[in-house]
């Protein structure tokens, strides 16, 4: 191999063995440097030598412990993530609304903006427009907090290279998206995903799949998606469309979908779906009303909720067999707004399918809420900057 050959592979296995550090010191909370040591099987002098690095760019602190209990020599000095002083800026568009927040390296909203309206018949220029606007809003009414001016932004739809390529929810094709917030904004650190990839991202930096090897993000609400992470990396498949579990056909003479094909998951599951049934039984009546309905126990109600159950039941069922995940974690708004559902679907999962649904994983609610894919939009520009860093 010649030197420059060499020099490559040495600043990759540096680059390798500074992101490892920071893993652990991220993932298991305060740490000493022996402990770090022992997790990632480094010497003592490389951890060092690396601790020094992340301590001096600002991202990890070190610390005296506050254990009193120790009686021979000094106390040991633990690391932990600077998590207020890293902070990014997650942006989500849904056709509903568009949410951004100011996100630390904790995963917590320290700042919010939301401006709820029916986007789906608005242009992408349009939209994108309000989203730098808003982005230059929330930067400019906390000039106080230490932001990187890294943004992301998660977007339901196939997301490629910074390319909306088609978003059936919002009715946007070959999108630039990315060139135009970075023109509109004159911030060059911004980066766009699928919404549920970014929500993956979120559970496993922040959430329920923090400390599981390999998850499944399922979200349920104006449409239907998954992501999956093994070994806490996204599986993005061919042209990043691996998830698009919404728009898989189980029925190829059923229900229309928006996408404009015939029988998709989602036209049985997705809160338009849903309205879309129950408008046949009552004709101005809201989601909200579908499960008021039902916590009521009218036929239809129960009949119509019953169904999207099974439908779920089957859906997790397949991701189980697809992936074998660790745990599967349940979010979206149908979820996160309505007690009632969330409190069927942890009860009620696996009945539809009990005799064939595999055992050995977990199936949770996600906790990070309705802030679950703004996070994940934070999380995004963490993943892309931590990259350019580390």
């Amino acid at each position: 191999m010649d030197s420059s050959g060499a020099r490559l592979d040495k600043f990759l296995m540096r680059k390798s063995n500074r992101k490892l550090v920071f893993s652990a010191i991220h993932r298991k909370g305060f740490l000493s440097r022996v402990q770090i040591a022992n997790l990632t099987h480094m010497s003592l002098m490389t951890v060092g030598r690396i601790v020094d690095e992340l301590v001096n760019i600002g991202i990890v602190v070190e610390e005296d412990s506050s254990d009193t209990t120790a009686t021979v020599g000094r106390r040991p000095k633990l690391l932990h993530v600077a998590s207020d002083h890293f902070l990014s800026v997650g942006v989500e568009i849904d056709r509903d609304g568009i949410y951004a927040g100011i996100i630390n390296l904790q995963g917590k909203v320290l700042k919010k903006l939301e401006y709820k309206d029916n986007y789906s018949g608005e242009s992408a220029e349009t939209v994108l427009k309000k989203v730098s606007e808003i982005i230059k809003q929330i930067l400019s009414e906390n000039p106080e907090l230490p932001v990187i001016h890294a943004v992301g932004v998660a977007c339901p739809g196939l997301i490629d290279d910074g390319v909306i390529r088609f978003s059936s929810q919002m009715k946007w094709k070959d999108v630039p998206a990315v060139d135009i917030l970075r023109e509109y904004t004159g911030i060059n650190d911004i980066f766009l995903d699928n919404e549920v990839k970014a929500h993956g991202m979120a559970e496993d930096m922040f959430g329920l799949a923090k400390g599981y090897k390999s998850s499944v993000v399922l979200t349920m609400g104006s449409g239907i998606g998954s992501s999956v992470l093994i070994n806490h990396k996204l599986y993005r498949g061919r042209l990043n469309m691996a998830g698009e579990i919404g728009h898989i056909c189980i029925n190829p003479y059923g229900n229309m979908c928006e996408c404009g094909k015939r029988g998709c998951l989602q036209t049985y599951m997705a809160d338009w779906a849903i309205l879309r049934e129950a408008r046949m039984v009552q004709e101005d009546i809201t989601i909200d009303g579908v499960f008021q309905a039902y916590s009521e126990g009218k036929a239809w109600a129960v009949d119509l909720i019953g169904r999207v159950m099974e439908y779920l039941s089957i859906t997790i069922s397949i991701l189980a067999s697809t992936y074998s995940p660790d745990i599967i974690i349940l979010c979206g708004r149908l979820i996160e707004d309505h007690e009632v559902f969330r409190n069927l679907v942890e009860k009620q999962y696996r009945n539809a399918t009990k005799d064939y649904m595999l055992d050995p994983f977990h199936v949770r609610v996600s906790d990070l809420g309705s802030d679950g894919t703004v996070v994940g939009a934070g999380t995004l520009a963490y993943y892309n900057m931590l990259d350019k860093i580390l």
